[in-house]
C-alpha cells in the first residue's frame, strides 16, 4: 500500500501528518549504490515509540520494505527484526523510478496493546491487531535509475579543443548531450599527456573538472529545465537519488557529493607523504 497522507485507518497507524501517535515519530532512511551490474539496497528503521519497537523486539511485529520498479514489473519485500537491513539487487530488475515503502507490520496476532502516545480521540481501550495489519508507516521513498548512472559522473563530460581559445582560457557548454569542457588545442594535448599519472588527474579532478560540475549545476539551478540532454538528466537524477536540494543547496556543496569529495584524491595522491617546510 503506498503512502497517501489523506487515507484513514480505524485504529492507530504511526505516520507522517498523521495525529495517531502524539510525540513519536517512525523514519526509514533508503541509499542505493550502484556497482557493476549490482544495485545494493540499504535501509535504516528508527521508531521512538517504546512500544512498538517492544513489540518487534518480542517478535509479534517487523520492520518491513517493499521495493517496487512498475517499468520493470520488480517488487521485493524485506521483513526483518533488525534496523537496518542490507540487499544486492540485480541491475537489469531496476529502470526508471524505483519505489520502497516501509512499515511495521503485526506478524502476528497482538493482544491488549497500550501507548500513552496514542491520541486519547481514540479512548482508553486495548488494542487488538491481527497479523498482517499496519503498525507504521513512512513516506514513500523514490529514486530513478538509468543505465547512464553506472558510469562514473565523468562520462558526461567531455574535453574538446577550441580553436578560438589559447593559454589557460576554458569555457564550458552546456547544449549538447555531454558538457563540454573546452580548451585552446594546445592545453588539451597538455591534459591528455598529463591523465596518466595519479597526481595529474588528482589536480584537474579538483580544478578544471571540479569546476566544471559546479557550473553545470548552477546551470541546473538557474535554468532548469534542459529538456532531455543527456548531462541534465543523469546529474538531476544523481542529485535526486543522494538526497540533495538543487534548489537550497550550494552548487559547490552538491558538487563535492557528486564527486566523492574529490579533495580526498588530492590529499592521497597529492598531499600524502609531504612534509611541512
Amino acid at each position: 500500500m503506498k503512502f497517501d497522507r489523506q487515507k484513514t485507518f480505524p485504529y492507530p497507524v504511526l505516520r507522517p501528518f498523521s495525529d495517531d501517535y502524539l510525540d513519536v515519530d517512525f523514519q526509514t532512511n533508503t541509499e542505493f549504490t550502484i556497482s557493476g551490474n549490482e544495485i545494493a539496497l540499504d535501509c535504516t528503521f528508527i521508531t521512538s515509540s517504546e512500544e512498538l519497537q517492544a513489540e518487534i523486539d518480542k517478535g509479534f511485529a517487523k520492520f518491513v520494505s517493499i521495493v517496487s520498479c512498475r517499468d520493470t514489473y520488480f517488487r521485493k519485500v524485506i521483513q526483518t527484526d533488525q534496523q537496518a537491513f542490507s540487499v544486492k539487487l540485480d541491475a537489469d530488475s531496476l529502470r526508471g523510478e524505483v519505489l520502497v515503502d516501509s512499515y511495521i507490520v503485526a506478524v502476528k496476532d497482538i493482544n491488549g496493546f497500550r501507548s500513552q502516545d496514542i491520541n486519547p480521540e481514540f479512548g482508553q481501550e486495548a488494542f487488538f491487531f491481527t497479523a498482517g495489519q499496519i503498525l507504521a508507516q513512512d513516506e514513500t521513498n523514490a529514486i530513478y535509475i538509468d543505465r547512464e548512472l553506472f558510469k562514473p559522473l565523468s562520462s558526461v563530460f567531455e574535453l574538446v579543443k577550441n580553436e578560438q581559445l589559447s593559454g589557460g582560457k576554458w569555457k564550458v557548454g552546456v547544449d549538447q548531450d555531454n558538457v563540454q569542457i573546452e580548451v585552446s588545442p594546445e592545453m588539451k594535448e597538455s591534459i591528455d599527456n598529463a591523465r596518466n599519472s595519479k597526481t595529474s588527474r588528482a589536480v584537474l579532478i579538483n580544478s578544471l573538472y571540479f569546476s566544471a560540475v559546479t557550473q553545470a549545476i548552477q546551470m541546473l539551478k538557474d535554468v532548469g529545465d534542459f529538456g532531455d540532454l543527456k548531462w541534465a538528466r543523469v546529474m538531476s537524477q544523481q542529485i535526486h537519488n543522494k538526497g540533495l536540494d538543487v534548489e537550497s543547496q550550494d552548487a559547490y556543496v552538491i558538487a563535492q557529493e557528486l564527486m566523492k569529495h574529490p579533495l580526498n584524491v588530492l590529499r592521497a595522491n597529492v598531499f600524502q607523504g609531504e612534509s611541512n617546510v
